[in-house]
């Protein structure tokens, strides 16, 4: 898509998303998984049991940690995101389209209803505490940018897909990025600006959100995103 009428689709999202017609369209419209040159396989599972889920995953925390709240800045909680998104991970680690070894061991040993569950258990979570630390302006930067972009330079505002306080929309496996550890969010935001996503629900929207953005713009983002809960 030429980068004038994609700019110009990113700068009318907020309009169409304000639309109550739109709005509905959006949740009732079936969730596409294809990402780039993968479609990842459908699941199949029943009613996702929550409680089963927490006893499958208890040896999450010891990378995840406890109730899934990360203390490691380089590895992201579970606490709290969308059920949509942690599936969708799962079956690319389990894929193996996502090169962590680990992880890839770890899910392929998952059933689909496995996967259901352990996303069930970690969306019923509180997020934590918020990560502290970073410069009360540089938190000030990263809001204004969250929540209106920067329609000078067309930049789209994270709002838009992530919400007002960044948990995301489950229907639409757009996934909760509240107090995601301030490094592992600025390492993805400076991956998503370089390349397309590869095994992600919104590759090519991720992808264009994070392209305009300057080194500062990014840790001051990273920095924001780790003060909401």
């Amino acid at each position: 898509m030429p980068t004038r009428f994609r700019s110009a689709l990113l700068w009318l999202a907020p309009v169409l998303l304000a639309s109550p017609i739109v709005a509905v369209a959006l949740q009732t419209a079936p969730v596409s998984n294809t990402v780039p040159n993968v479609t990842l396989p459908a699941l199949k599972f029943a009613t996702p049991n929550a409680a089963r889920g927490a006893q499958i995953s208890a040896n999450c925390a010891g990378c995840h940690g406890v109730g899934g709240v990360s203390k490691d800045d380089a590895v992201p909680s579970l606490a709290g995101q969308v059920a949509s998104f942690t599936r969708q991970q799962l079956v690319a680690f389990k894929a193996k389209l996502l090169p962590d070894p680990t992880m890839q061991n770890i899910a392929g040993r998952l059933s689909d209803q496995d996967m259901a569950d352990i996303a069930a258990h970690f969306a019923t979570l509180s997020p934590g505490p918020a990560w502290k630390g970073a410069d009360a302006a540089v938190r000030a930067q990263g809001a204004a940018l969250y929540a209106t972009g920067d329609p000078a330079r067309k930049l789209i505002a994270c709002s838009v897909c992530h919400g007002a306080g960044g948990r995301g929309n489950d229907s639409l496996i757009l996934p909760s990025i509240a107090n995601l550890a301030p490094a592992y969010a600025e390492g993805k935001l400076a991956e998503y600006r370089e390349v397309v996503p590869y095994a992600h629900p919104s590759p090519q929207a991720m992808h264009a959100a994070a392209q305009g953005l300057t080194d500062e713009e990014l840790t001051a983002l990273a920095a924001y995103v780790s003060s909401l809960k």
